[in-house]
């Protein structure tokens, strides 16, 4: 189901929205779930903002593939190698267990997560909120017809992520600045809507629910400056959420 929902997204990507002479975009992003996540007493799903070179070491990289422009490349292929680059997202020892530690803060996060929440780490999504970066960096300082669409479609496909998933809470770790406003027309364009459920930290901590998910907006795992408080906030208020059944 949710890989019908990706190819159908995927085949309104418009070509005429961006300058394939300057196609610098990572490989799509697409998180399908381990079995862990349907076995698990809590559904979480953890929000980046983009990833950072997604797919491109490869070569399987470029807003060409997604667009079906590439010879041989279908959009059923873009997706089979987004499936297979997102199941190798955890890495894994020669042993075949999870490398639990790792140089990326948003990956401690994730690992925190599962460690504080006591779940398997598989059992935690990893999603984004743009399905693609440019050139290892944020799409949000691309022309504006590019980002308008590369937004459109991102959402589109989150928000199929979301009902396919529905997860019991999300944390938005993407950032402050520019992420609220792309959250916000998430869910007031392709959910149910909003409603702030707790005092709104400025610039730290938001927390609110959309149908029966409680969701957190924090800062990158990356932020100093007295961010740390507020990732643990969010962890306890998950814990006592799950205290009181």
């Amino acid at each position: 189901m949710l890989i019908e929902d990706y190819k159908r997204i995927l085949t309104d990507l418009k070509a005429t929205s961006f300058d394939l002479a300057e196609d610098k975009y990572s490989g799509i992003f697409l998180p399908v779930p381990f079995d862990e996540y349907w076995q698990s007493n809590v559904k979480i799903m953890l929000v980046g903002r983009e990833t950072a070179g997604w797919n491109t070491k490869n070569n399987k990289n470029s807003i060409a593939r997604a667009l079906g422009l590439v010879p041989g490349i279908t959009v059923e292929t873009v997706i089979e190698e987004a499936v297979a680059r997102y199941r190798q997202h955890l890495d894994k020892k020669p042993n075949g267990t999870i490398k639990l530690k790792s140089r990326s803060r948003f990956k401690q996060y994730y690992f925190r997560l599962a460690r504080e929440l006591q779940i398997n780490p598989k059992a935690i999504v990893y999603a984004n909120l743009f399905a693609w970066d440019y050139a290892k960096k944020t799409p949000l300082d691309r022309p504006a017809t590019e980002l308008t669409e590369v937004t459109s479609i991102s959402l589109r496909l989150l928000a199929a992520q979301i009902r396919y998933l529905q997860p019991d809470f999300m944390i938005f770790a993407a950032g402050i600045s520019r992420a609220d406003s792309t959250i916000k027309k998430l869910f007031t364009e392709h959910l149910e809507g909003y409603q702030t459920s707790a005092p709104v930290i400025s610039g730290r901590l938001w927390e609110f629910k959309s149908n029966n998910t409680t969701c957190f907006r924090i800062a990158h795992p990356r932020a100093g400056h007295g961010h740390e408080e507020y990732r643990s906030k969010v962890i306890e208020r998950i814990k006592h959420a799950l205290r009181q059944g």
